[in-house]
């Protein structure tokens, strides 16, 4: 059963339980969960349970943030002090016994909120050094990548809430096919400070860092823990976040995308969105999914261009991405599959990534939230997660049982 983040650390403050109870029961679950799904790269229970002892410490002083005791996963990708992450490129090279001396911005916010960190999630499904991960819906099932690791823990219920990485579908295709919640938010809201590889707004323009979580709400509540500048990540600028709570649905301007035409969670979020008062565009926007994949493959291929071919390529995607800008301008959010479903097990291909690439070139928040039995992306105009949030909540409280 996925849990809610928020819902436990309510349940903390007011004294139902205990951190170290949590915590404990947390790395029981994750123990179990790696047996049989995989996923898990990493567990250190006498520093996890030390870190609860802190937290049941502010709690009983009537101290503590946000997320004091709550049992949290961060990617293999992202520095956790003194904790073994590989940074295991594309899954096949890194360091995997380097142990950072610096939290990871991401992760030190979550943890000054009070958040335990319980494993080191595995990145990629078919992890050389960490083994492969099953995706806890269907074991015979592909997780998706490569924040494969994080979505299994989540979807298994071993914590409620997990970081990931995504540079073109990353923590979107693993929570869409792992049936849990996702957030990629706008490029430049989180810093990358301690995600290895290295990567930041003048080598990269795609990657960020976002949760992965059983609810929306967990995702709206953890992005403001680790959105802003952190004076190291000089692609992160000041820009405010706005409440999901304000944002009012009736009156929203929704559109789709063609080629979505078929995929019947994506008719579903639409229609229950159009029921709670949005405003539906009868003109979906041009299928654009080919041509981000072509220009992603030429980014892929940059180290072999010759100088004069590399700025050609930042020269179609920054003209791609005017181009989108200006055709996502009459739209308050999109609305559009996540994934075709998941194949049966494999690591992720190129063509899985279909849906997700365009956000990644145009630098757009995504949430994926789960519908119908299967996952839609929900897309806004930069530095609009307010937006995104306030819609997908909607879809997920149409889909809520009962």
């Amino acid at each position: 059963m996925v849990r809610s983040a928020l819902g436990l650390a309510e349940g903390l403050r007011a004294g139902e339980t205990t951190a170290v109870d949590v915590v404990r029961e947390a790395i029981e679950r994750v123990r179990w969960a790696g047996e049989r799904f995989g996923g898990v790269a990493a567990v250190d229970a006498g520093w996890s349970m030390a870190e609860a002892e802190r937290a049941d410490r502010r709690l009983r002083a009537g101290e503590g943030g946000v997320l004091e005791g709550v049992p949290v996963t961060v990617k293999d990708w992202i520095d956790v002090s003194g904790w073994p992450v590989s940074g295991a490129a594309g899954g096949t090279s890194g360091s995997p016994g380097r142990r950072p001396e610096r939290d990871a911005t991401a992760v030190a916010r979550l943890r000054a909120a009070g958040a335990v960190v319980v494993a080191i999630s595995s990145a990629m499904a078919d992890n050389p050094v960490h083994g492969k991960t099953g995706n806890p819906r269907d074991p015979g099932r592909a997780p998706g990548g490569s924040s494969s690791g994080t979505a299994a823990l989540v979807a298994a219920g071993a914590v409620p809430l997990g970081l990931g990485s995504d540079s073109g579908g990353s923590v979107r295709l693993p929570a869409a096919w792992c049936g849990v919640a996702g957030l990629k938010p706008t490029f430049g809201r989180v810093p990358l400070t301690g995600h290895f590889p290295r990567c930041g707004s003048l080598e990269d323009g795609r990657t960020v860092i976002g949760p992965i979580a059983g609810t929306v709400a967990d995702l709206a509540a953890t992005l403001e823990v680790i959105a802003g500048p952190d004076g190291m990540d000089g692609g992160t600028p000041p820009v405010p976040l706005a409440d999901p709570g304000a944002v009012r649905v009736p009156g929203l301007r929704v559109a789709t995308m063609a080629g979505a035409g078929g995929h019947e969670a994506t008719a579903r979020a639409v229609r229950t969105l159009a029921e709670a008062g949005a405003a539906v565009a009868e003109r979906p926007l041009p299928d654009v999914r080919e041509e981000a994949l072509e220009l992603t493959r030429r980014y892929w291929d940059r180290a072999g261009l010759s100088g004069e071919e590399n700025v050609r390529v930042l020269w179609d995607w920054d003209r791609f991405r005017r181009r989108m800008l200006a055709a996502t301008a009459r739209a308050d959010v999109l609305v559009i599959p996540a994934a075709e479903e998941p194949p049966p097990w494999r690591e992720s291909e190129t063509d899985d990534y279909l849906w997700t690439l365009p956000w990644s070139l145009t630098g757009a928040p995504v949430v994926v939230v789960p519908c119908g039995g299967s996952a839609v992306q929900v897309v806004g105009r930069p530095w609009e997660e307010h937006v995104v949030l306030a819609a997908a909540a909607e879809i997920e409280r149409a889909e809520a049982p009962g």
